[in-house]
């Protein structure tokens, strides 16, 4: 795939990281780079949380350890699609001024969408959860369709007029809703100016940090395949299963193989030769369906060219596969920092 990449020229890039367990105290994360024009993933980079010194900065090595890895190896980088995390951000804004940063838009959708659900709990503030899908539809619509940071941002914030049933606007890039006269069963739960849903509502969405953000929202790439590559990881490295640090790095690359390798399947047809699709309920819509199309079956033939390595070359000349694997840099175990009591001294002192 990096191959590939340096033969493509500049590429787009997106990145994210996974944590192999749920919370703030992951022992592992993986840290995933894409090139998002060919859907591929092309390096992973594995951190373990000691080498840092605690799980909330594994992020920002392992984006590091890539961005550098794939450079050296001659990846010219044009742009990079990631989620908005601090530490990226100014590694970007102070080191890589030559590559051009962008926010993933379904990162940004998240964030919006768990800030509403939270204030649509509080009383009286039931009226914003109805609001949820338009919102975020908004967000996507406002970064897909417009071509300066400017505009993305004028017709986002139109959206705080638009809640309250106002659809001219002050601002010149966007003065009107494109939408025509909303009636009968097209009108929405409006809500009312000077009310506490509406201003609550209004703060976050126009807040100074999201407005700022937007100007750097992906209009075109997303990093949609990297989620699903995460999600592939799970049939080879369940969470909350303890693997050591070599055992993780080998099922990493494992799915890396199985994605590449069947990102680019064909629709399943039917016997009469019409596509296929299927309704599916994702967690993210909240208990509304989605039609989703069925792709063929997945293939695995990188389990034969592995399995060719395997025997006609590790077993008859194992040697430099073992002293690349003894080369291999592996942290310390967690447990290792710690001094282990004698055990026959704890039960005297419990006793």
């Amino acid at each position: 795939a990096i191959e590939n990449a340096i033969a493509n020229g500049a590429v787009t890039l997106g990145g994210d990281m996974r944590a192999d367990s749920p919370g703030h105290s992951a022992k592992y994360g993986s840290y995933t780079m894409m090139d998002l024009k060919a859907n591929r993933v092309i390096d992973i980079q594995l951190v373990r949380s000691n080498e840092v010194g605690n799980s909330q900065r594994m992020e920002k090595e392992g984006f590091e350890r890539s961005l550098s890895l794939l450079e050296e190896r001659g990846v010219v980088v044009q742009s990079l699609v990631t989620d908005r995390h601090t530490g990226v951000q100014k590694f970007m804004r102070e080191q890589k001024k030559d590559i051009r940063h962008f926010f993933d838009p379904w990162h940004m959708g998240k964030g919006l969408g768990k800030k509403m659900d939270v204030l649509s709990k509080g009383k009286g503030l039931e009226d914003v959860g109805l609001w949820r899908k338009s919102v975020v539809n908004h967000l996507y619509w406002s970064a897909t369709t417009s071509t300066t940071g400017e505009e993305i941002v004028a017709k986002w914030s139109s959206v705080a007029n638009h809640i309250q049933n106002i659809h001219s606007h002050e601002n010149t890039l966007f003065p009107s809703c494109l939408h025509e006269p909303l009636v009968g069963d097209q009108t929405r739960h409006w809500l009312k100016p000077s009310t506490a849903a509406c201003e609550k509502f209004t703060a976050i969405l126009l807040s100074p940090r999201l407005l700022k953000d937007l100007h750097k929202i992906s209009p075109e790439y997303h990093t949609s395949g990297i989620e699903c590559f995460h999600s592939l990881i799970l049939k080879f490295s369940p969470k909350n299963t303890v693997f050591s640090f070599k055992e993780m790095l080998c099922r990493l690359q494992l799915a890396a193989m199985h994605y590449n390798e069947n990102a680019g399947r064909s629709q399943a047809s039917t016997a009469d030769g019409g596509l296929r699709y299927s309704i599916v309920f994702p967690k993210f819509k909240h208990g509304e369906f989605m039609v989703r199309a069925l792709k063929s079956n997945p293939t695995t033939g990188y389990i034969e060219k592995l399995m060719e390595l395997l025997f006609h070359h590790v077993v008859e000349d194992p040697q430099p596969y073992l002293d690349f694997s003894g080369q291999m840099t592996v942290p310390e175990k967690l447990c290792d920092q710690f001094i282990r009591p004698d055990k026959e001294q704890t039960w005297v002192k419990d006793l």
